[in-house]
């Protein structure tokens, strides 16, 4: 069971961003959470630490606990504090275009690449006014099961957030012929979704409800999320091939980027 939430941050300006989200994300848990800097040599802990601590003086949050570790790769280090079961791992998302992995940052990319467990995430578009706590965590699925792997999570973390639990699917309709109900191949892609709805609120004794979404996987689950207040996206990294794929790695970096939402990201 989660205990602590640990903020990942580095010198970075923006690294910030997530610590106000750990820390609401903390309290709805109800957990303890903390700031983790990793350095690459020990010479270098004391001059990081003090930068730090200097930030969250400035912005007003240097109650909270900072450790500053030596480690000789970061992406090792937080991948192995993501793994352990009673750690949340928090981190900022602030890459650019247009490797999709640069979208997400190589450190994080790398963290997300080495954990077994969801990496909660903060990308550059995050608004902590609009998303101040959780009441719906949106799960994104595609019908196949290295999607599904999120759902376990997602229902445990629903739970102890108090949160509704939402199953998104997107299927690649053509903007241009987008239509005004559910058209005969949709229906089956729906009567998947409700089901798996009714599988999982039924298997979890959760409020689960779904929501089908047309056109490009990203830009469509992005639009989606972008009058939302109070939710947070789940999806894996990697789904089903072909151009239905909601959750392929380049999709989850492209929504991380984009979505106004913390995303917590599962590579199975």
């Amino acid at each position: 069971m989660m205990k602590t939430i640990v903020v990942a941050i580095d010198d970075s300006e923006g690294a910030l961003t997530s610590i106000e989200f750990g820390r609401r994300l903390a309290s709805q848990l109800g957990v303890e959470m903390k700031a983790v800097s990793v350095v690459l040599e020990q010479a270098d802990v004391s001059s990081r630490s003090a930068l730090l601590k200097a930030r969250l003086k400035a912005q007003r949050v240097d109650d909270m606990a900072l450790e500053v570790i030596a480690h000789h790769s970061v992406k090792d280090y937080l991948g192995a504090l993501a793994n352990r079961e009673e750690v949340g791992v928090c981190m900022m998302a602030h890459g650019r275009r247009p490797v999709p992995e640069m979208l997400i940052g190589s450190v994080t990319a790398g963290v997300v690449r080495r954990s077994r467990r969801p990496v909660f995430l903060c990308g550059p578009r995050y608004s902590g006014r609009a998303h101040q706590h959780v009441d719906v965590l949106a799960v994104c699925v595609d019908g196949s099961a290295l999607s599904e792997k999120m759902l376990p999570h997602a229902a445990e973390l629903a739970k102890r957030l108090g949160a509704r639990l939402q199953l998104l699917q997107v299927l690649d309709t053509p903007t241009f012929n987008k239509p005004t109900s559910l058209a005969p191949a949709d229906v089956s892609e729906s009567a998947y979704l409700s089901g798996l709805a009714r599988r999982v609120g039924k298997d979890q004794a959760l409020e689960v409800d779904w929501e089908v979404l047309h056109g490009d996987p990203a830009a469509s689950i992005v639009s989606y999320l972008a009058d939302s207040h109070h939710t947070m996206l789940a999806m894996t990294t990697h789904g089903r091939s072909g151009l239905s794929q909601v959750v392929a790695g380049s999709v989850s970096h492209e929504v991380v980027h984009e979505a106004p939402c913390p995303v917590v990201v599962l590579r199975p």
